[in-house]
C-alpha cells in the first residue's frame, strides 16, 4: 500500500465514528443465551403488543416499558411484531404489577444503596377467539447508590440527582424484564403453543402441528 492510500484509509477510520453511521436488523434476531440459529417453522407468529397497564405509583412507566417490550420482542422472541391488531394473529396484553425499592446497605444510619424490583405480567391470546394461550410473569431489578448532601442548599439538588439514578435503575429493570419475557416467549413458541392457530388462511401443511410435521418429515426421510 503506497503512502497516499495509507493516508486515505486513516482519514476514513477517523471520520466514520462521528458520521452518525447506523445499521438496522430485520427478522427474529439472535436467540438469547446463544446456541444454534433456529428457523421459523410454519406460519409466522404475528404478534401485536398493546400498551401495558401501570398498577404502580410510578407515573408514565408504562410508556417506557411498552417500548422496551416491543423492541426486545421484535429482535429476540421469534415473533413478528406488528403495529395494528388487524395485522396480528395473537395479542399480548400486560401490566406492571408492582415496583418496590428496598434499601440494601446503610452507613451511619442512612441508606447508601437501594434496589428497584419491578414485576410485570403478560398474557398472549388468540386475536380471533380471544382464548388466552400463555401467561408469564417476570421480575427485573436495578440498583443505585443514594447520595447525601452535607448542607441544606445542596440537598435539593441531591434529591433530584438521586431521582435520576432511581429512574435509570427503573430503566434497567424494565429492560431486564423485556429480555426475560422475550426469551420465555421463544421457548413457548418452540413448544408449539402458538403453532398453526394463528394462520388466517392455513394450508393443509400449515394446519399440521409441529409434532405432526416432524413425523411426516421423518417418514419422507425414511
Amino acid at each position: 500500500m503506497n503512502k497516499s492510500a495509507l493516508v486515505f484509509v486513516l482519514m476514513v477510520l477517523v471520520v466514520l465514528p462521528g458520521c452518525g453511521y447506523q445499521f438496522s436488523m430485520e427478522g427474529p434476531g439472535p436467540r438469547i443465551g446463544g446456541g444454534p440459529d433456529l428457523q421459523q417453522d410454519g406460519p409466522p407468529v404475528r404478534l401485536v403488543i398493546r400498551d401495558l397497564l401501570n398498577r404502580t405509583f410510578q407515573s408514565n412507566l408504562e410508556f417506557a416499558y411498552t417500548r422496551y417490550m416491543r423492541e426486545q420482542f421484535a429482535v429476540s422472541s421469534g415473533a413478528q411484531v406488528v403495529a395494528e391488531d388487524a395485522q396480528a394473529d395473537y395479542v399480548m396484553t400486560g401490566e406492571i404489577v408492582s415496583v418496590t425499592i428496598p434499601s440494601l446497605t446503610f452507613s451511619a444510619g442512612q441508606t447508601r444503596e437501594r434496589r428497584v424490583n419491578v414485576v410485570v405480567r403478560i398474557t398472549v391470546a388468540h386475536r380471533r377467539t380471544g382464548k388466552s394461550l400463555w401467561t408469564e410473569t417476570a421480575t427485573g431489578a436495578g440498583e443505585f447508590f443514594v447520595n447525601r448532601a452535607p448542607d441544606v442548599e445542596a440537598r435539593q439538588d441531591q434529591i433530584q440527582f438521586n431521582r435520576v439514578l432511581q429512574d435509570r435503575a427503573l430503566e434497567q429493570a424494565g429492560q431486564d424484564v423485556a429480555e426475560m419475557l422475550a426469551a420465555a416467549f421463544w421457548a413457548a413458541r418452540d413448544q408449539g403453543i402458538f403453532s398453526g392457530a394463528g394462520a388466517q388462511s392455513p394450508s393443509s401443511e400449515d394446519s399440521l402441528s409441529l409434532r405432526e410435521r416432524a413425523r411426516v418429515k421423518g417418514k419422507e426421510l425414511g
